[in-house]
């Protein structure tokens, strides 16, 4: 028995479905755990990434060191060595004393955000130091070229915000130290037009780094975010590659990540029993053709499939009857449906099919042709009895230009379905 509506509407409202039916995992708490995850990666990174640049910052004392006996050796300037030498040995020692408070943390305890800040303006102090102390006023720009080595490794390691201070301190160090040139150095302070000049090329060559660095570390932060998803099993996530507007080495790893995820879909998405793809991985396919839906303003159709009195049927014959029929349903279902659709098992006797660039009739014409070839199909228990096996179907369709989305339209054709049972079973409903 067969009910079918002559251009029926896809979203005409119609009792809930009941409670019991399945749905979908919850991520929520998952994400939160991920995110405090990413959290403490980041933090542990940081860590080593200072402990690492500490031998960075030993070689700039000896350079430091080595300057102040190359520029005050001669003896032409007594005493002037001293602020050199004094700025070298505290930059030292506080090299030391950081280092050993970062090494007695465990990644476990994370790393104060005040760390960062503090070894940054040490850093910027430094290279002033070095320069205002041993270095001609016509010279003082040496310390936009020297901050410009320490925005970089900031930028890259700990994130945006502390680049852009990182750039701001520099420029400010830089037209301080010009205004305020020590009695002990020759020569005539730079003047307002030289410094506007160099800071100007400094903030241009600055920004250009904060903003292609700042953006990398954002995107390889989202892409970690996906690889965690896979590990716990959610598929959903997709580099969105059109999204780069400067396409970089980053870019082709995220395409290598979406084939990598598609591959894992296809290997991880089948219900053993059936054969059909698992809820997961239609629910990745339904979004990805939803989405070329919108693009070319063609249509989708979705198809919910439940089995008669199917409780009964466990009820009666056993579990392993009801997983005879359910193996043999899903064979029939694939067998009818396109290479272009999808078939999948949402979750006990509940399936789902959807069916891409398929108007009206031909929905209807594919959920009829599947009603029949169950209906006429012989499901024989193991002692020979055949058991008589119909399906409710609910159809549901939309074109990508409606503004509607794909859950929607799957909830409108789960409605239609609920009519479909509540209308006497073994019948189409849209």
């Amino acid at each position: 028995m067969t009910t079918q509506a002559t251009q029926p509407s896809a979203y005409t409202p119609t009792p809930p479905t009941p409670a019991d039916r399945d749905t979908s995992r919850d991520f929520t708490r998952d994400y939160t755990v991920i995110q405090a995850e990413l959290r403490q990666d980041s933090a542990e990174l940081q860590r080593q990434v200072l402990l690492w640049q500490r031998w960075i910052r030993y070689a700039a004392v000896v350079v430091a060191g080595v300057a102040a006996v190359v520029r005050y050796g001669a003896g032409d300037a007594p005493g002037a060595w001293v602020p050199v030498a004094g700025a070298a040995g505290a930059y030292f020692v506080f090299t030391a004393l950081m280092s050993r408070m970062i090494e007695r943390r465990t990644p476990e305890s994370g790393l104060p955000a005040i760390i960062p800040i503090v070894t940054l303006l040490a850093d910027l102090m430094m290279v002033a130091a070095l320069v205002y102390f041993s270095a001609p006023p016509s010279q003082f720009h040496r310390i936009l070229i020297l901050g410009f080595l320490g925005l970089q490794l900031t930028v890259f390691y700990f994130g945006r915000p502390l680049g852009i201070a990182a750039a701001v301190a520099t420029v400010a160090i830089y037209i301080g130290a010009s205004r305020f040139v020590p009695p002990h150095v020759p020569g005539p302070a730079p003047t307002w037009t030289v410094m506007i000049i160099n800071s100007a090329l400094f903030a241009f060559v600055s920004s250009v780094l904060v903003m292609i660095f700042g953006n990398f570390r954002e995107r390889m932060n989202k892409l970690r975010m996906f690889v965690k998803r896979v590990e716990i099993g959610d598929f959903m996530g997709e580099y969105d590659k059109s999204a780069d507007i400067r396409p970089d080495d980053l870019t082709l790893l995220g395409e290598s990540y979406n084939e990598m995820r598609g591959r894992l879909v296809e290997l991880v998405g089948t219900d053993v029993l059936t054969g059909c793809v698992s809820r997961r991985a239609f629910d990745s396919r339904l979004s990805r053709e939803w989405r070329q839906a919108r693009r070319r303003g063609s249509t989708l159709a979705v198809l919910m499939v439940d089995i008669d009195h199917f409780k009964e049927i466990n009820d009666t014959n056993g579990h392993a009857a009801g997983d005879m029929v359910l193996a043999e349903l899903g064979a029939i279902m694939l067998k009818t449906a396109r290479e272009t659709d999808t078939v999948a098992r949402l979750g006990g006797d509940e399936f789902v099919i959807m069916l891409p660039d398929t108007a009206w009739q031909g929905a209807m014409t594919f959920a009829e042709r599947l009603r029949r070839n169950v209906d006429e199909h012989k499901f024989k228990l193991e002692s020979g009895q055949s058991l008589p096996i119909t399906i409710s179907v609910g159809v549901a369709l939309a074109k990508g230009s409606d503004p509607v989305t794909h859950d929607e339209l799957v909830e409108s054709a789960d409605r239609a379905l609920y009519k479909a049972k509540s209308g006497g079973r073994n019948r189409i409903c849209a």
